[in-house]
C-alpha cells in the first residue's frame, strides 16, 4: 500500500526502520517507545523520506531519512483537528480555532494541528507542557485573500493560548503572519532550504 508524506505528516514506523549509520543513542529507545516521526523538508532520493524524530526532551531532535517502505501509517495534520489536547488551555484554543476556521475557509484549503500538539493527537504520547504554542498548519493550493489573512492573523493573537500558524503553497511553507503584514517578499521554506519569494503561489 503507498503511504502519502508530505511535510508535517505524523509517520508511523514499522519495527524494521533503518534510521540511518549512526543515529544518537537515544534515537533507537526513543523510535521504540513511540515509532512515530514527523516529515521534514529536506533534499531525498528516490524511496526515503525526511523526517524529524524526537525524544522525550525538548534538545532531544534527529533529522533521518527511513525507507517509504518502512511507513505503515500516515496521518496528516487534518485528521487531527476533531482531536484535543490533554493541556485545557490548548484544548480551548483549539477549539476556538475549528470554530473560526470553519466559517472562515472553504473549497479545498484545509487546516489541522501539527509540531507538538499534533505529535500528542496522533501518537497518544503527551509531550506539550503549559509553554507550548498550538502550531497550525493551513493547505492553501490557491492563493488566500491577503485581507483574509490578515483577519485570521488578528483573531490568532486575541486567543486564549499562542498560535502560530504556517501556510502550505505551491511555493513552500510560509508563516501566516508574516503573509498577513507584507509588503515585499516572504520566506518560504522549501525541500532546498528557505528562499525569498514574492508570491508563492505564482507559477515554478
Amino acid at each position: 500500500m503507498a503511504v502519502t508524506a508530505r511535510p508535517h505528516d505524523l509517520l508511523r514506523l514499522s519495527g524494521a526502520a533503518a534510521l540511518g549509520d549512526t543515529p544518537p543513542g537515544w534515537v533507537p529507545a526513543s523510535i521504540a517507545a513511540c515509532p512515530w516521526c514527523v516529515v521534514r523538508r529536506a533534499p531525498h532520493p528516490p524511496g526515503l523520506v525526511p523526517v524529524g524524530i524526537r525524544g522525550p526532551e525538548r534538545w532531544q531532535r534527529h533529522a533521518a531519512l527511513v525507507p517509504r517502505d518502512a511507513v505503515i501509517r500516515s496521518v496528516p495534520p487534518e485528521e487531527l483537528r476533531e482531536r484535543r489536547p490533554w493541556l485545557p488551555l490548548l484544548a480551548v484554543t483549539l477549539s476556538a480555532v475549528t470554530l473560526l476556521l470553519a466559517g472562515e475557509l472553504e473549497g479545498d484549503t484545509t487546516w489541522g494541528p501539527i509540531g507538538g500538539v499534533g505529535f500528542e493527537l496522533a501518537t497518544g504520547q503527551p509531550v506539550t507542557h503549559p509553554g507550548s504554542d498550538l502550531d497550525l498548519l493551513i493547505r492553501a493550493p490557491r492563493r488566500l485573500d491577503r485581507a483574509l489573512t490578515t483577519r485570521l492573523a488578528a483573531v490568532f493573537t486575541a486567543l486564549p493560548g499562542k498560535v502560530d500558524c504556517q501556510l502550505e503553497t505551491p511555493g513552500g511553507g510560509i508563516a501566516l503572519a508574516e503573509w498577513a503584514r507584507a509588503d515585499g517578499p516572504v520566506m518560504a521554506r522549501t525541500d532546498h532550504g528557505p528562499r525569498l519569494v514574492d508570491d508563492p503561489w505564482a507559477p515554478a
